[in-house]
């Protein structure tokens, strides 16, 4: 089986990775590629992602597989999954497989979506608070001092969910691409406004294709009885799995 978890991200997407990583020969990334995922318009990265997962495990090759060598924890994943002498389930969590759902199922019908839903408020807040640029104080007066004297922005965060020329914000050229843009009168209303499509397609999805597609409260990770819901929709059976009394790592943020 193939598994890909989403959410509108900041919504336990990790801890999902963690209790699937956790179950007998599996093994899943948390965002493998992303400098090779768009929000639109290029499904191939993703379909590729999917054939390569496919391959392995119809027990071809686990050397050939596209990561970004960027992002530690994927490199040491992908080491992990090399020496794995049995893999019976194989999956990424990313937020932004969304748009491509439709893709992939009509390319693999072996593949499962789990997606993660949080609290409007609560993501909308995680994202202000994750999208900020955290300096030291000594770096934060520094970093000012230097943009005064070189005529260049002073950034104190990101948005990835307005179009902007990076005046107000930083300009981040692996993430910016794989969101959304939306019209609004602040960042706190964009990411609103991002959430609010995101869910209205994962319901459509949902209504459509509920053998592949499935949307679970966040809490749902945090007790046993809501583990084995997620776990027996991948189709791992009840008798292998593994359960904790709480996999939820976002407690603070």
């Amino acid at each position: 089986m193939i598994v890909l978890g989403l959410g509108s991200g900041r919504t336990g997407t990790a801890s999902l990775s963690k209790l699937i990583n956790t179950q007998v020969d599996t093994l899943c990334f948390h965002e493998l590629n992303p400098t090779g995922a768009v929000f639109d318009g290029n499904p191939q990265p993703i379909v590729n992602t999917i054939n390569e997962f496919q391959a392995i495990l119809d027990g071809g090759d686990k050397h050939l597989l596209a990561l970004d060598y960027s992002r530690q924890a994927s490199v040491m994943q992908y080491a992990d999954l090399k020496k794995q002498s049995n893999v019976a389930l194989l999956g990424d969590i990313a937020y932004y497989y969304l748009r491509y759902v439709e893709e992939i199922i009509n390319i693999n019908k072996n593949v499962r979506f789990v997606c993660i839903k949080r609290d409007r408020t609560e993501t909308v807040n995680s994202w202000l608070k994750k999208s900020s640029i955290n300096r030291w104080f000594s770096l934060r007066i520094a970093d000012w001092l230097k943009s005064i004297i070189t005529r260049t922005p002073y950034h104190k965060s990101k948005n990835f969910w307005q179009e902007h020329d990076g005046q107000t914000w930083k300009l981040d050229p692996v993430w910016d691409s794989t969101f959304p843009n939306f019209e609004a009168d602040s960042k706190e209303e964009a990411i609103g406004k991002y959430w609010d499509d995101y869910y209205e397609e994962a319901t459509r999805l949902e209504s459509i294709y509920p053998d592949y597609f499935r949307i679970f409260d966040i809490s749902k990770m945090s007790n046993r009885d809501g583990q084995k819901e997620i776990l027996s929709f991948v189709g791992i059976d009840e008798q292998q799995m593994v359960l904790k009394d709480d996999f939820h790592m976002h407690k603070s943020g």
